[in-house]
């Protein structure tokens, strides 16, 4: 009995049926490709239709766009270190299930709507609503990294959807890690009001934190996967 109540603390259980990684991160990794392929698309090349007009100097036109530049990095930066992410998980994350692919449905939309808050600031800064523009943007990184650990969060209880050879000090460090980021960028929405520059550059220097190595996976004394598997994933 003893035995079953500390299984029962262990193990969390889990919704629908399980299923390996493959297709769950193929799918990820298209939507994330899309993404960062779109983004281009959005900045017209002056003398198009819809691009700038009444031009006299292609150079001047072409700097006149520095805005949808500076828009086209920062979303860059933002889906592609989420995307960094998501690659390194792939050693952490052993399974899925529905309520897994649920919250990643949740996570993606994240990603594919954040272009829209970012190039609201970029359009409207320095100018008499950038205010509105970075709390928006603010909130958007918010949501985008509280979708993230809402995976985290449930993937963990029990390892429930966990390798179940990762040392446990490992999985405590990542969830300080990513929880304080969390955090931070939750905290910011209140302090963008306030002031919006510091509130918006907390935000992104959150974000662009992850495009930095993380720590490389620990496992249980004899549990290390074999370079296969390593090779695999």
């Amino acid at each position: 009995m003893l035995r079953n109540k500390r299984n029962q603390l262990t193990d969390a259980e889990t919704h629908g049926a399980e299923r390996g990684l493959d297709r769950f991160e193929g799918f990820s990794d298209a939507v994330f490709a899309i993404a960062l392929t779109l983004l281009i698309v959005e900045i017209k090349v002056p003398g198009s239709p819809e691009g700038a007009h009444g031009y006299s100097d292609l150079a001047r036109a072409m700097a006149e766009q520095w805005r949808e530049f500076l828009a086209l990095v920062l979303c860059y930066v933002v889906i592609g270190a989420y995307w960094l992410q998501h690659h390194y998980t792939g050693r952490i994350y052993a399974k899925t299930d529905h309520w897994f692919g649920t919250i990643n449905l949740l996570f993606i939309l994240a990603i594919i709507v954040i272009p829209y808050p970012i190039r609201v600031w970029c359009f409207h800064l320095g100018t008499g609503f950038e205010p509105v523009a970075s709390v928006t943007l603010v909130t958007g990184l918010a949501l985008t990294a509280s979708a993230w650990m809402s995976k985290w969060f449930y993937a963990m209880p029990g390892r429930r959807l966990m390798d179940e050879r990762l040392a446990p000090d490992f999985l405590q460090q990542m969830t300080r890690r990513y929880g304080a980021a969390t955090l931070v960028q939750i905290a910011a929405v209140p302090l963008v009001i306030v002031a919006p520059r510091i509130g918006v550059a907390i935000a992104l220097l959150c974000v662009a934190f992850f495009l930095l190595p993380q720590p490389a996976p620990r496992y249980k004394p004899g549990e290390e996967p074999n370079e296969a598997e390593k090779s695999n994933k």
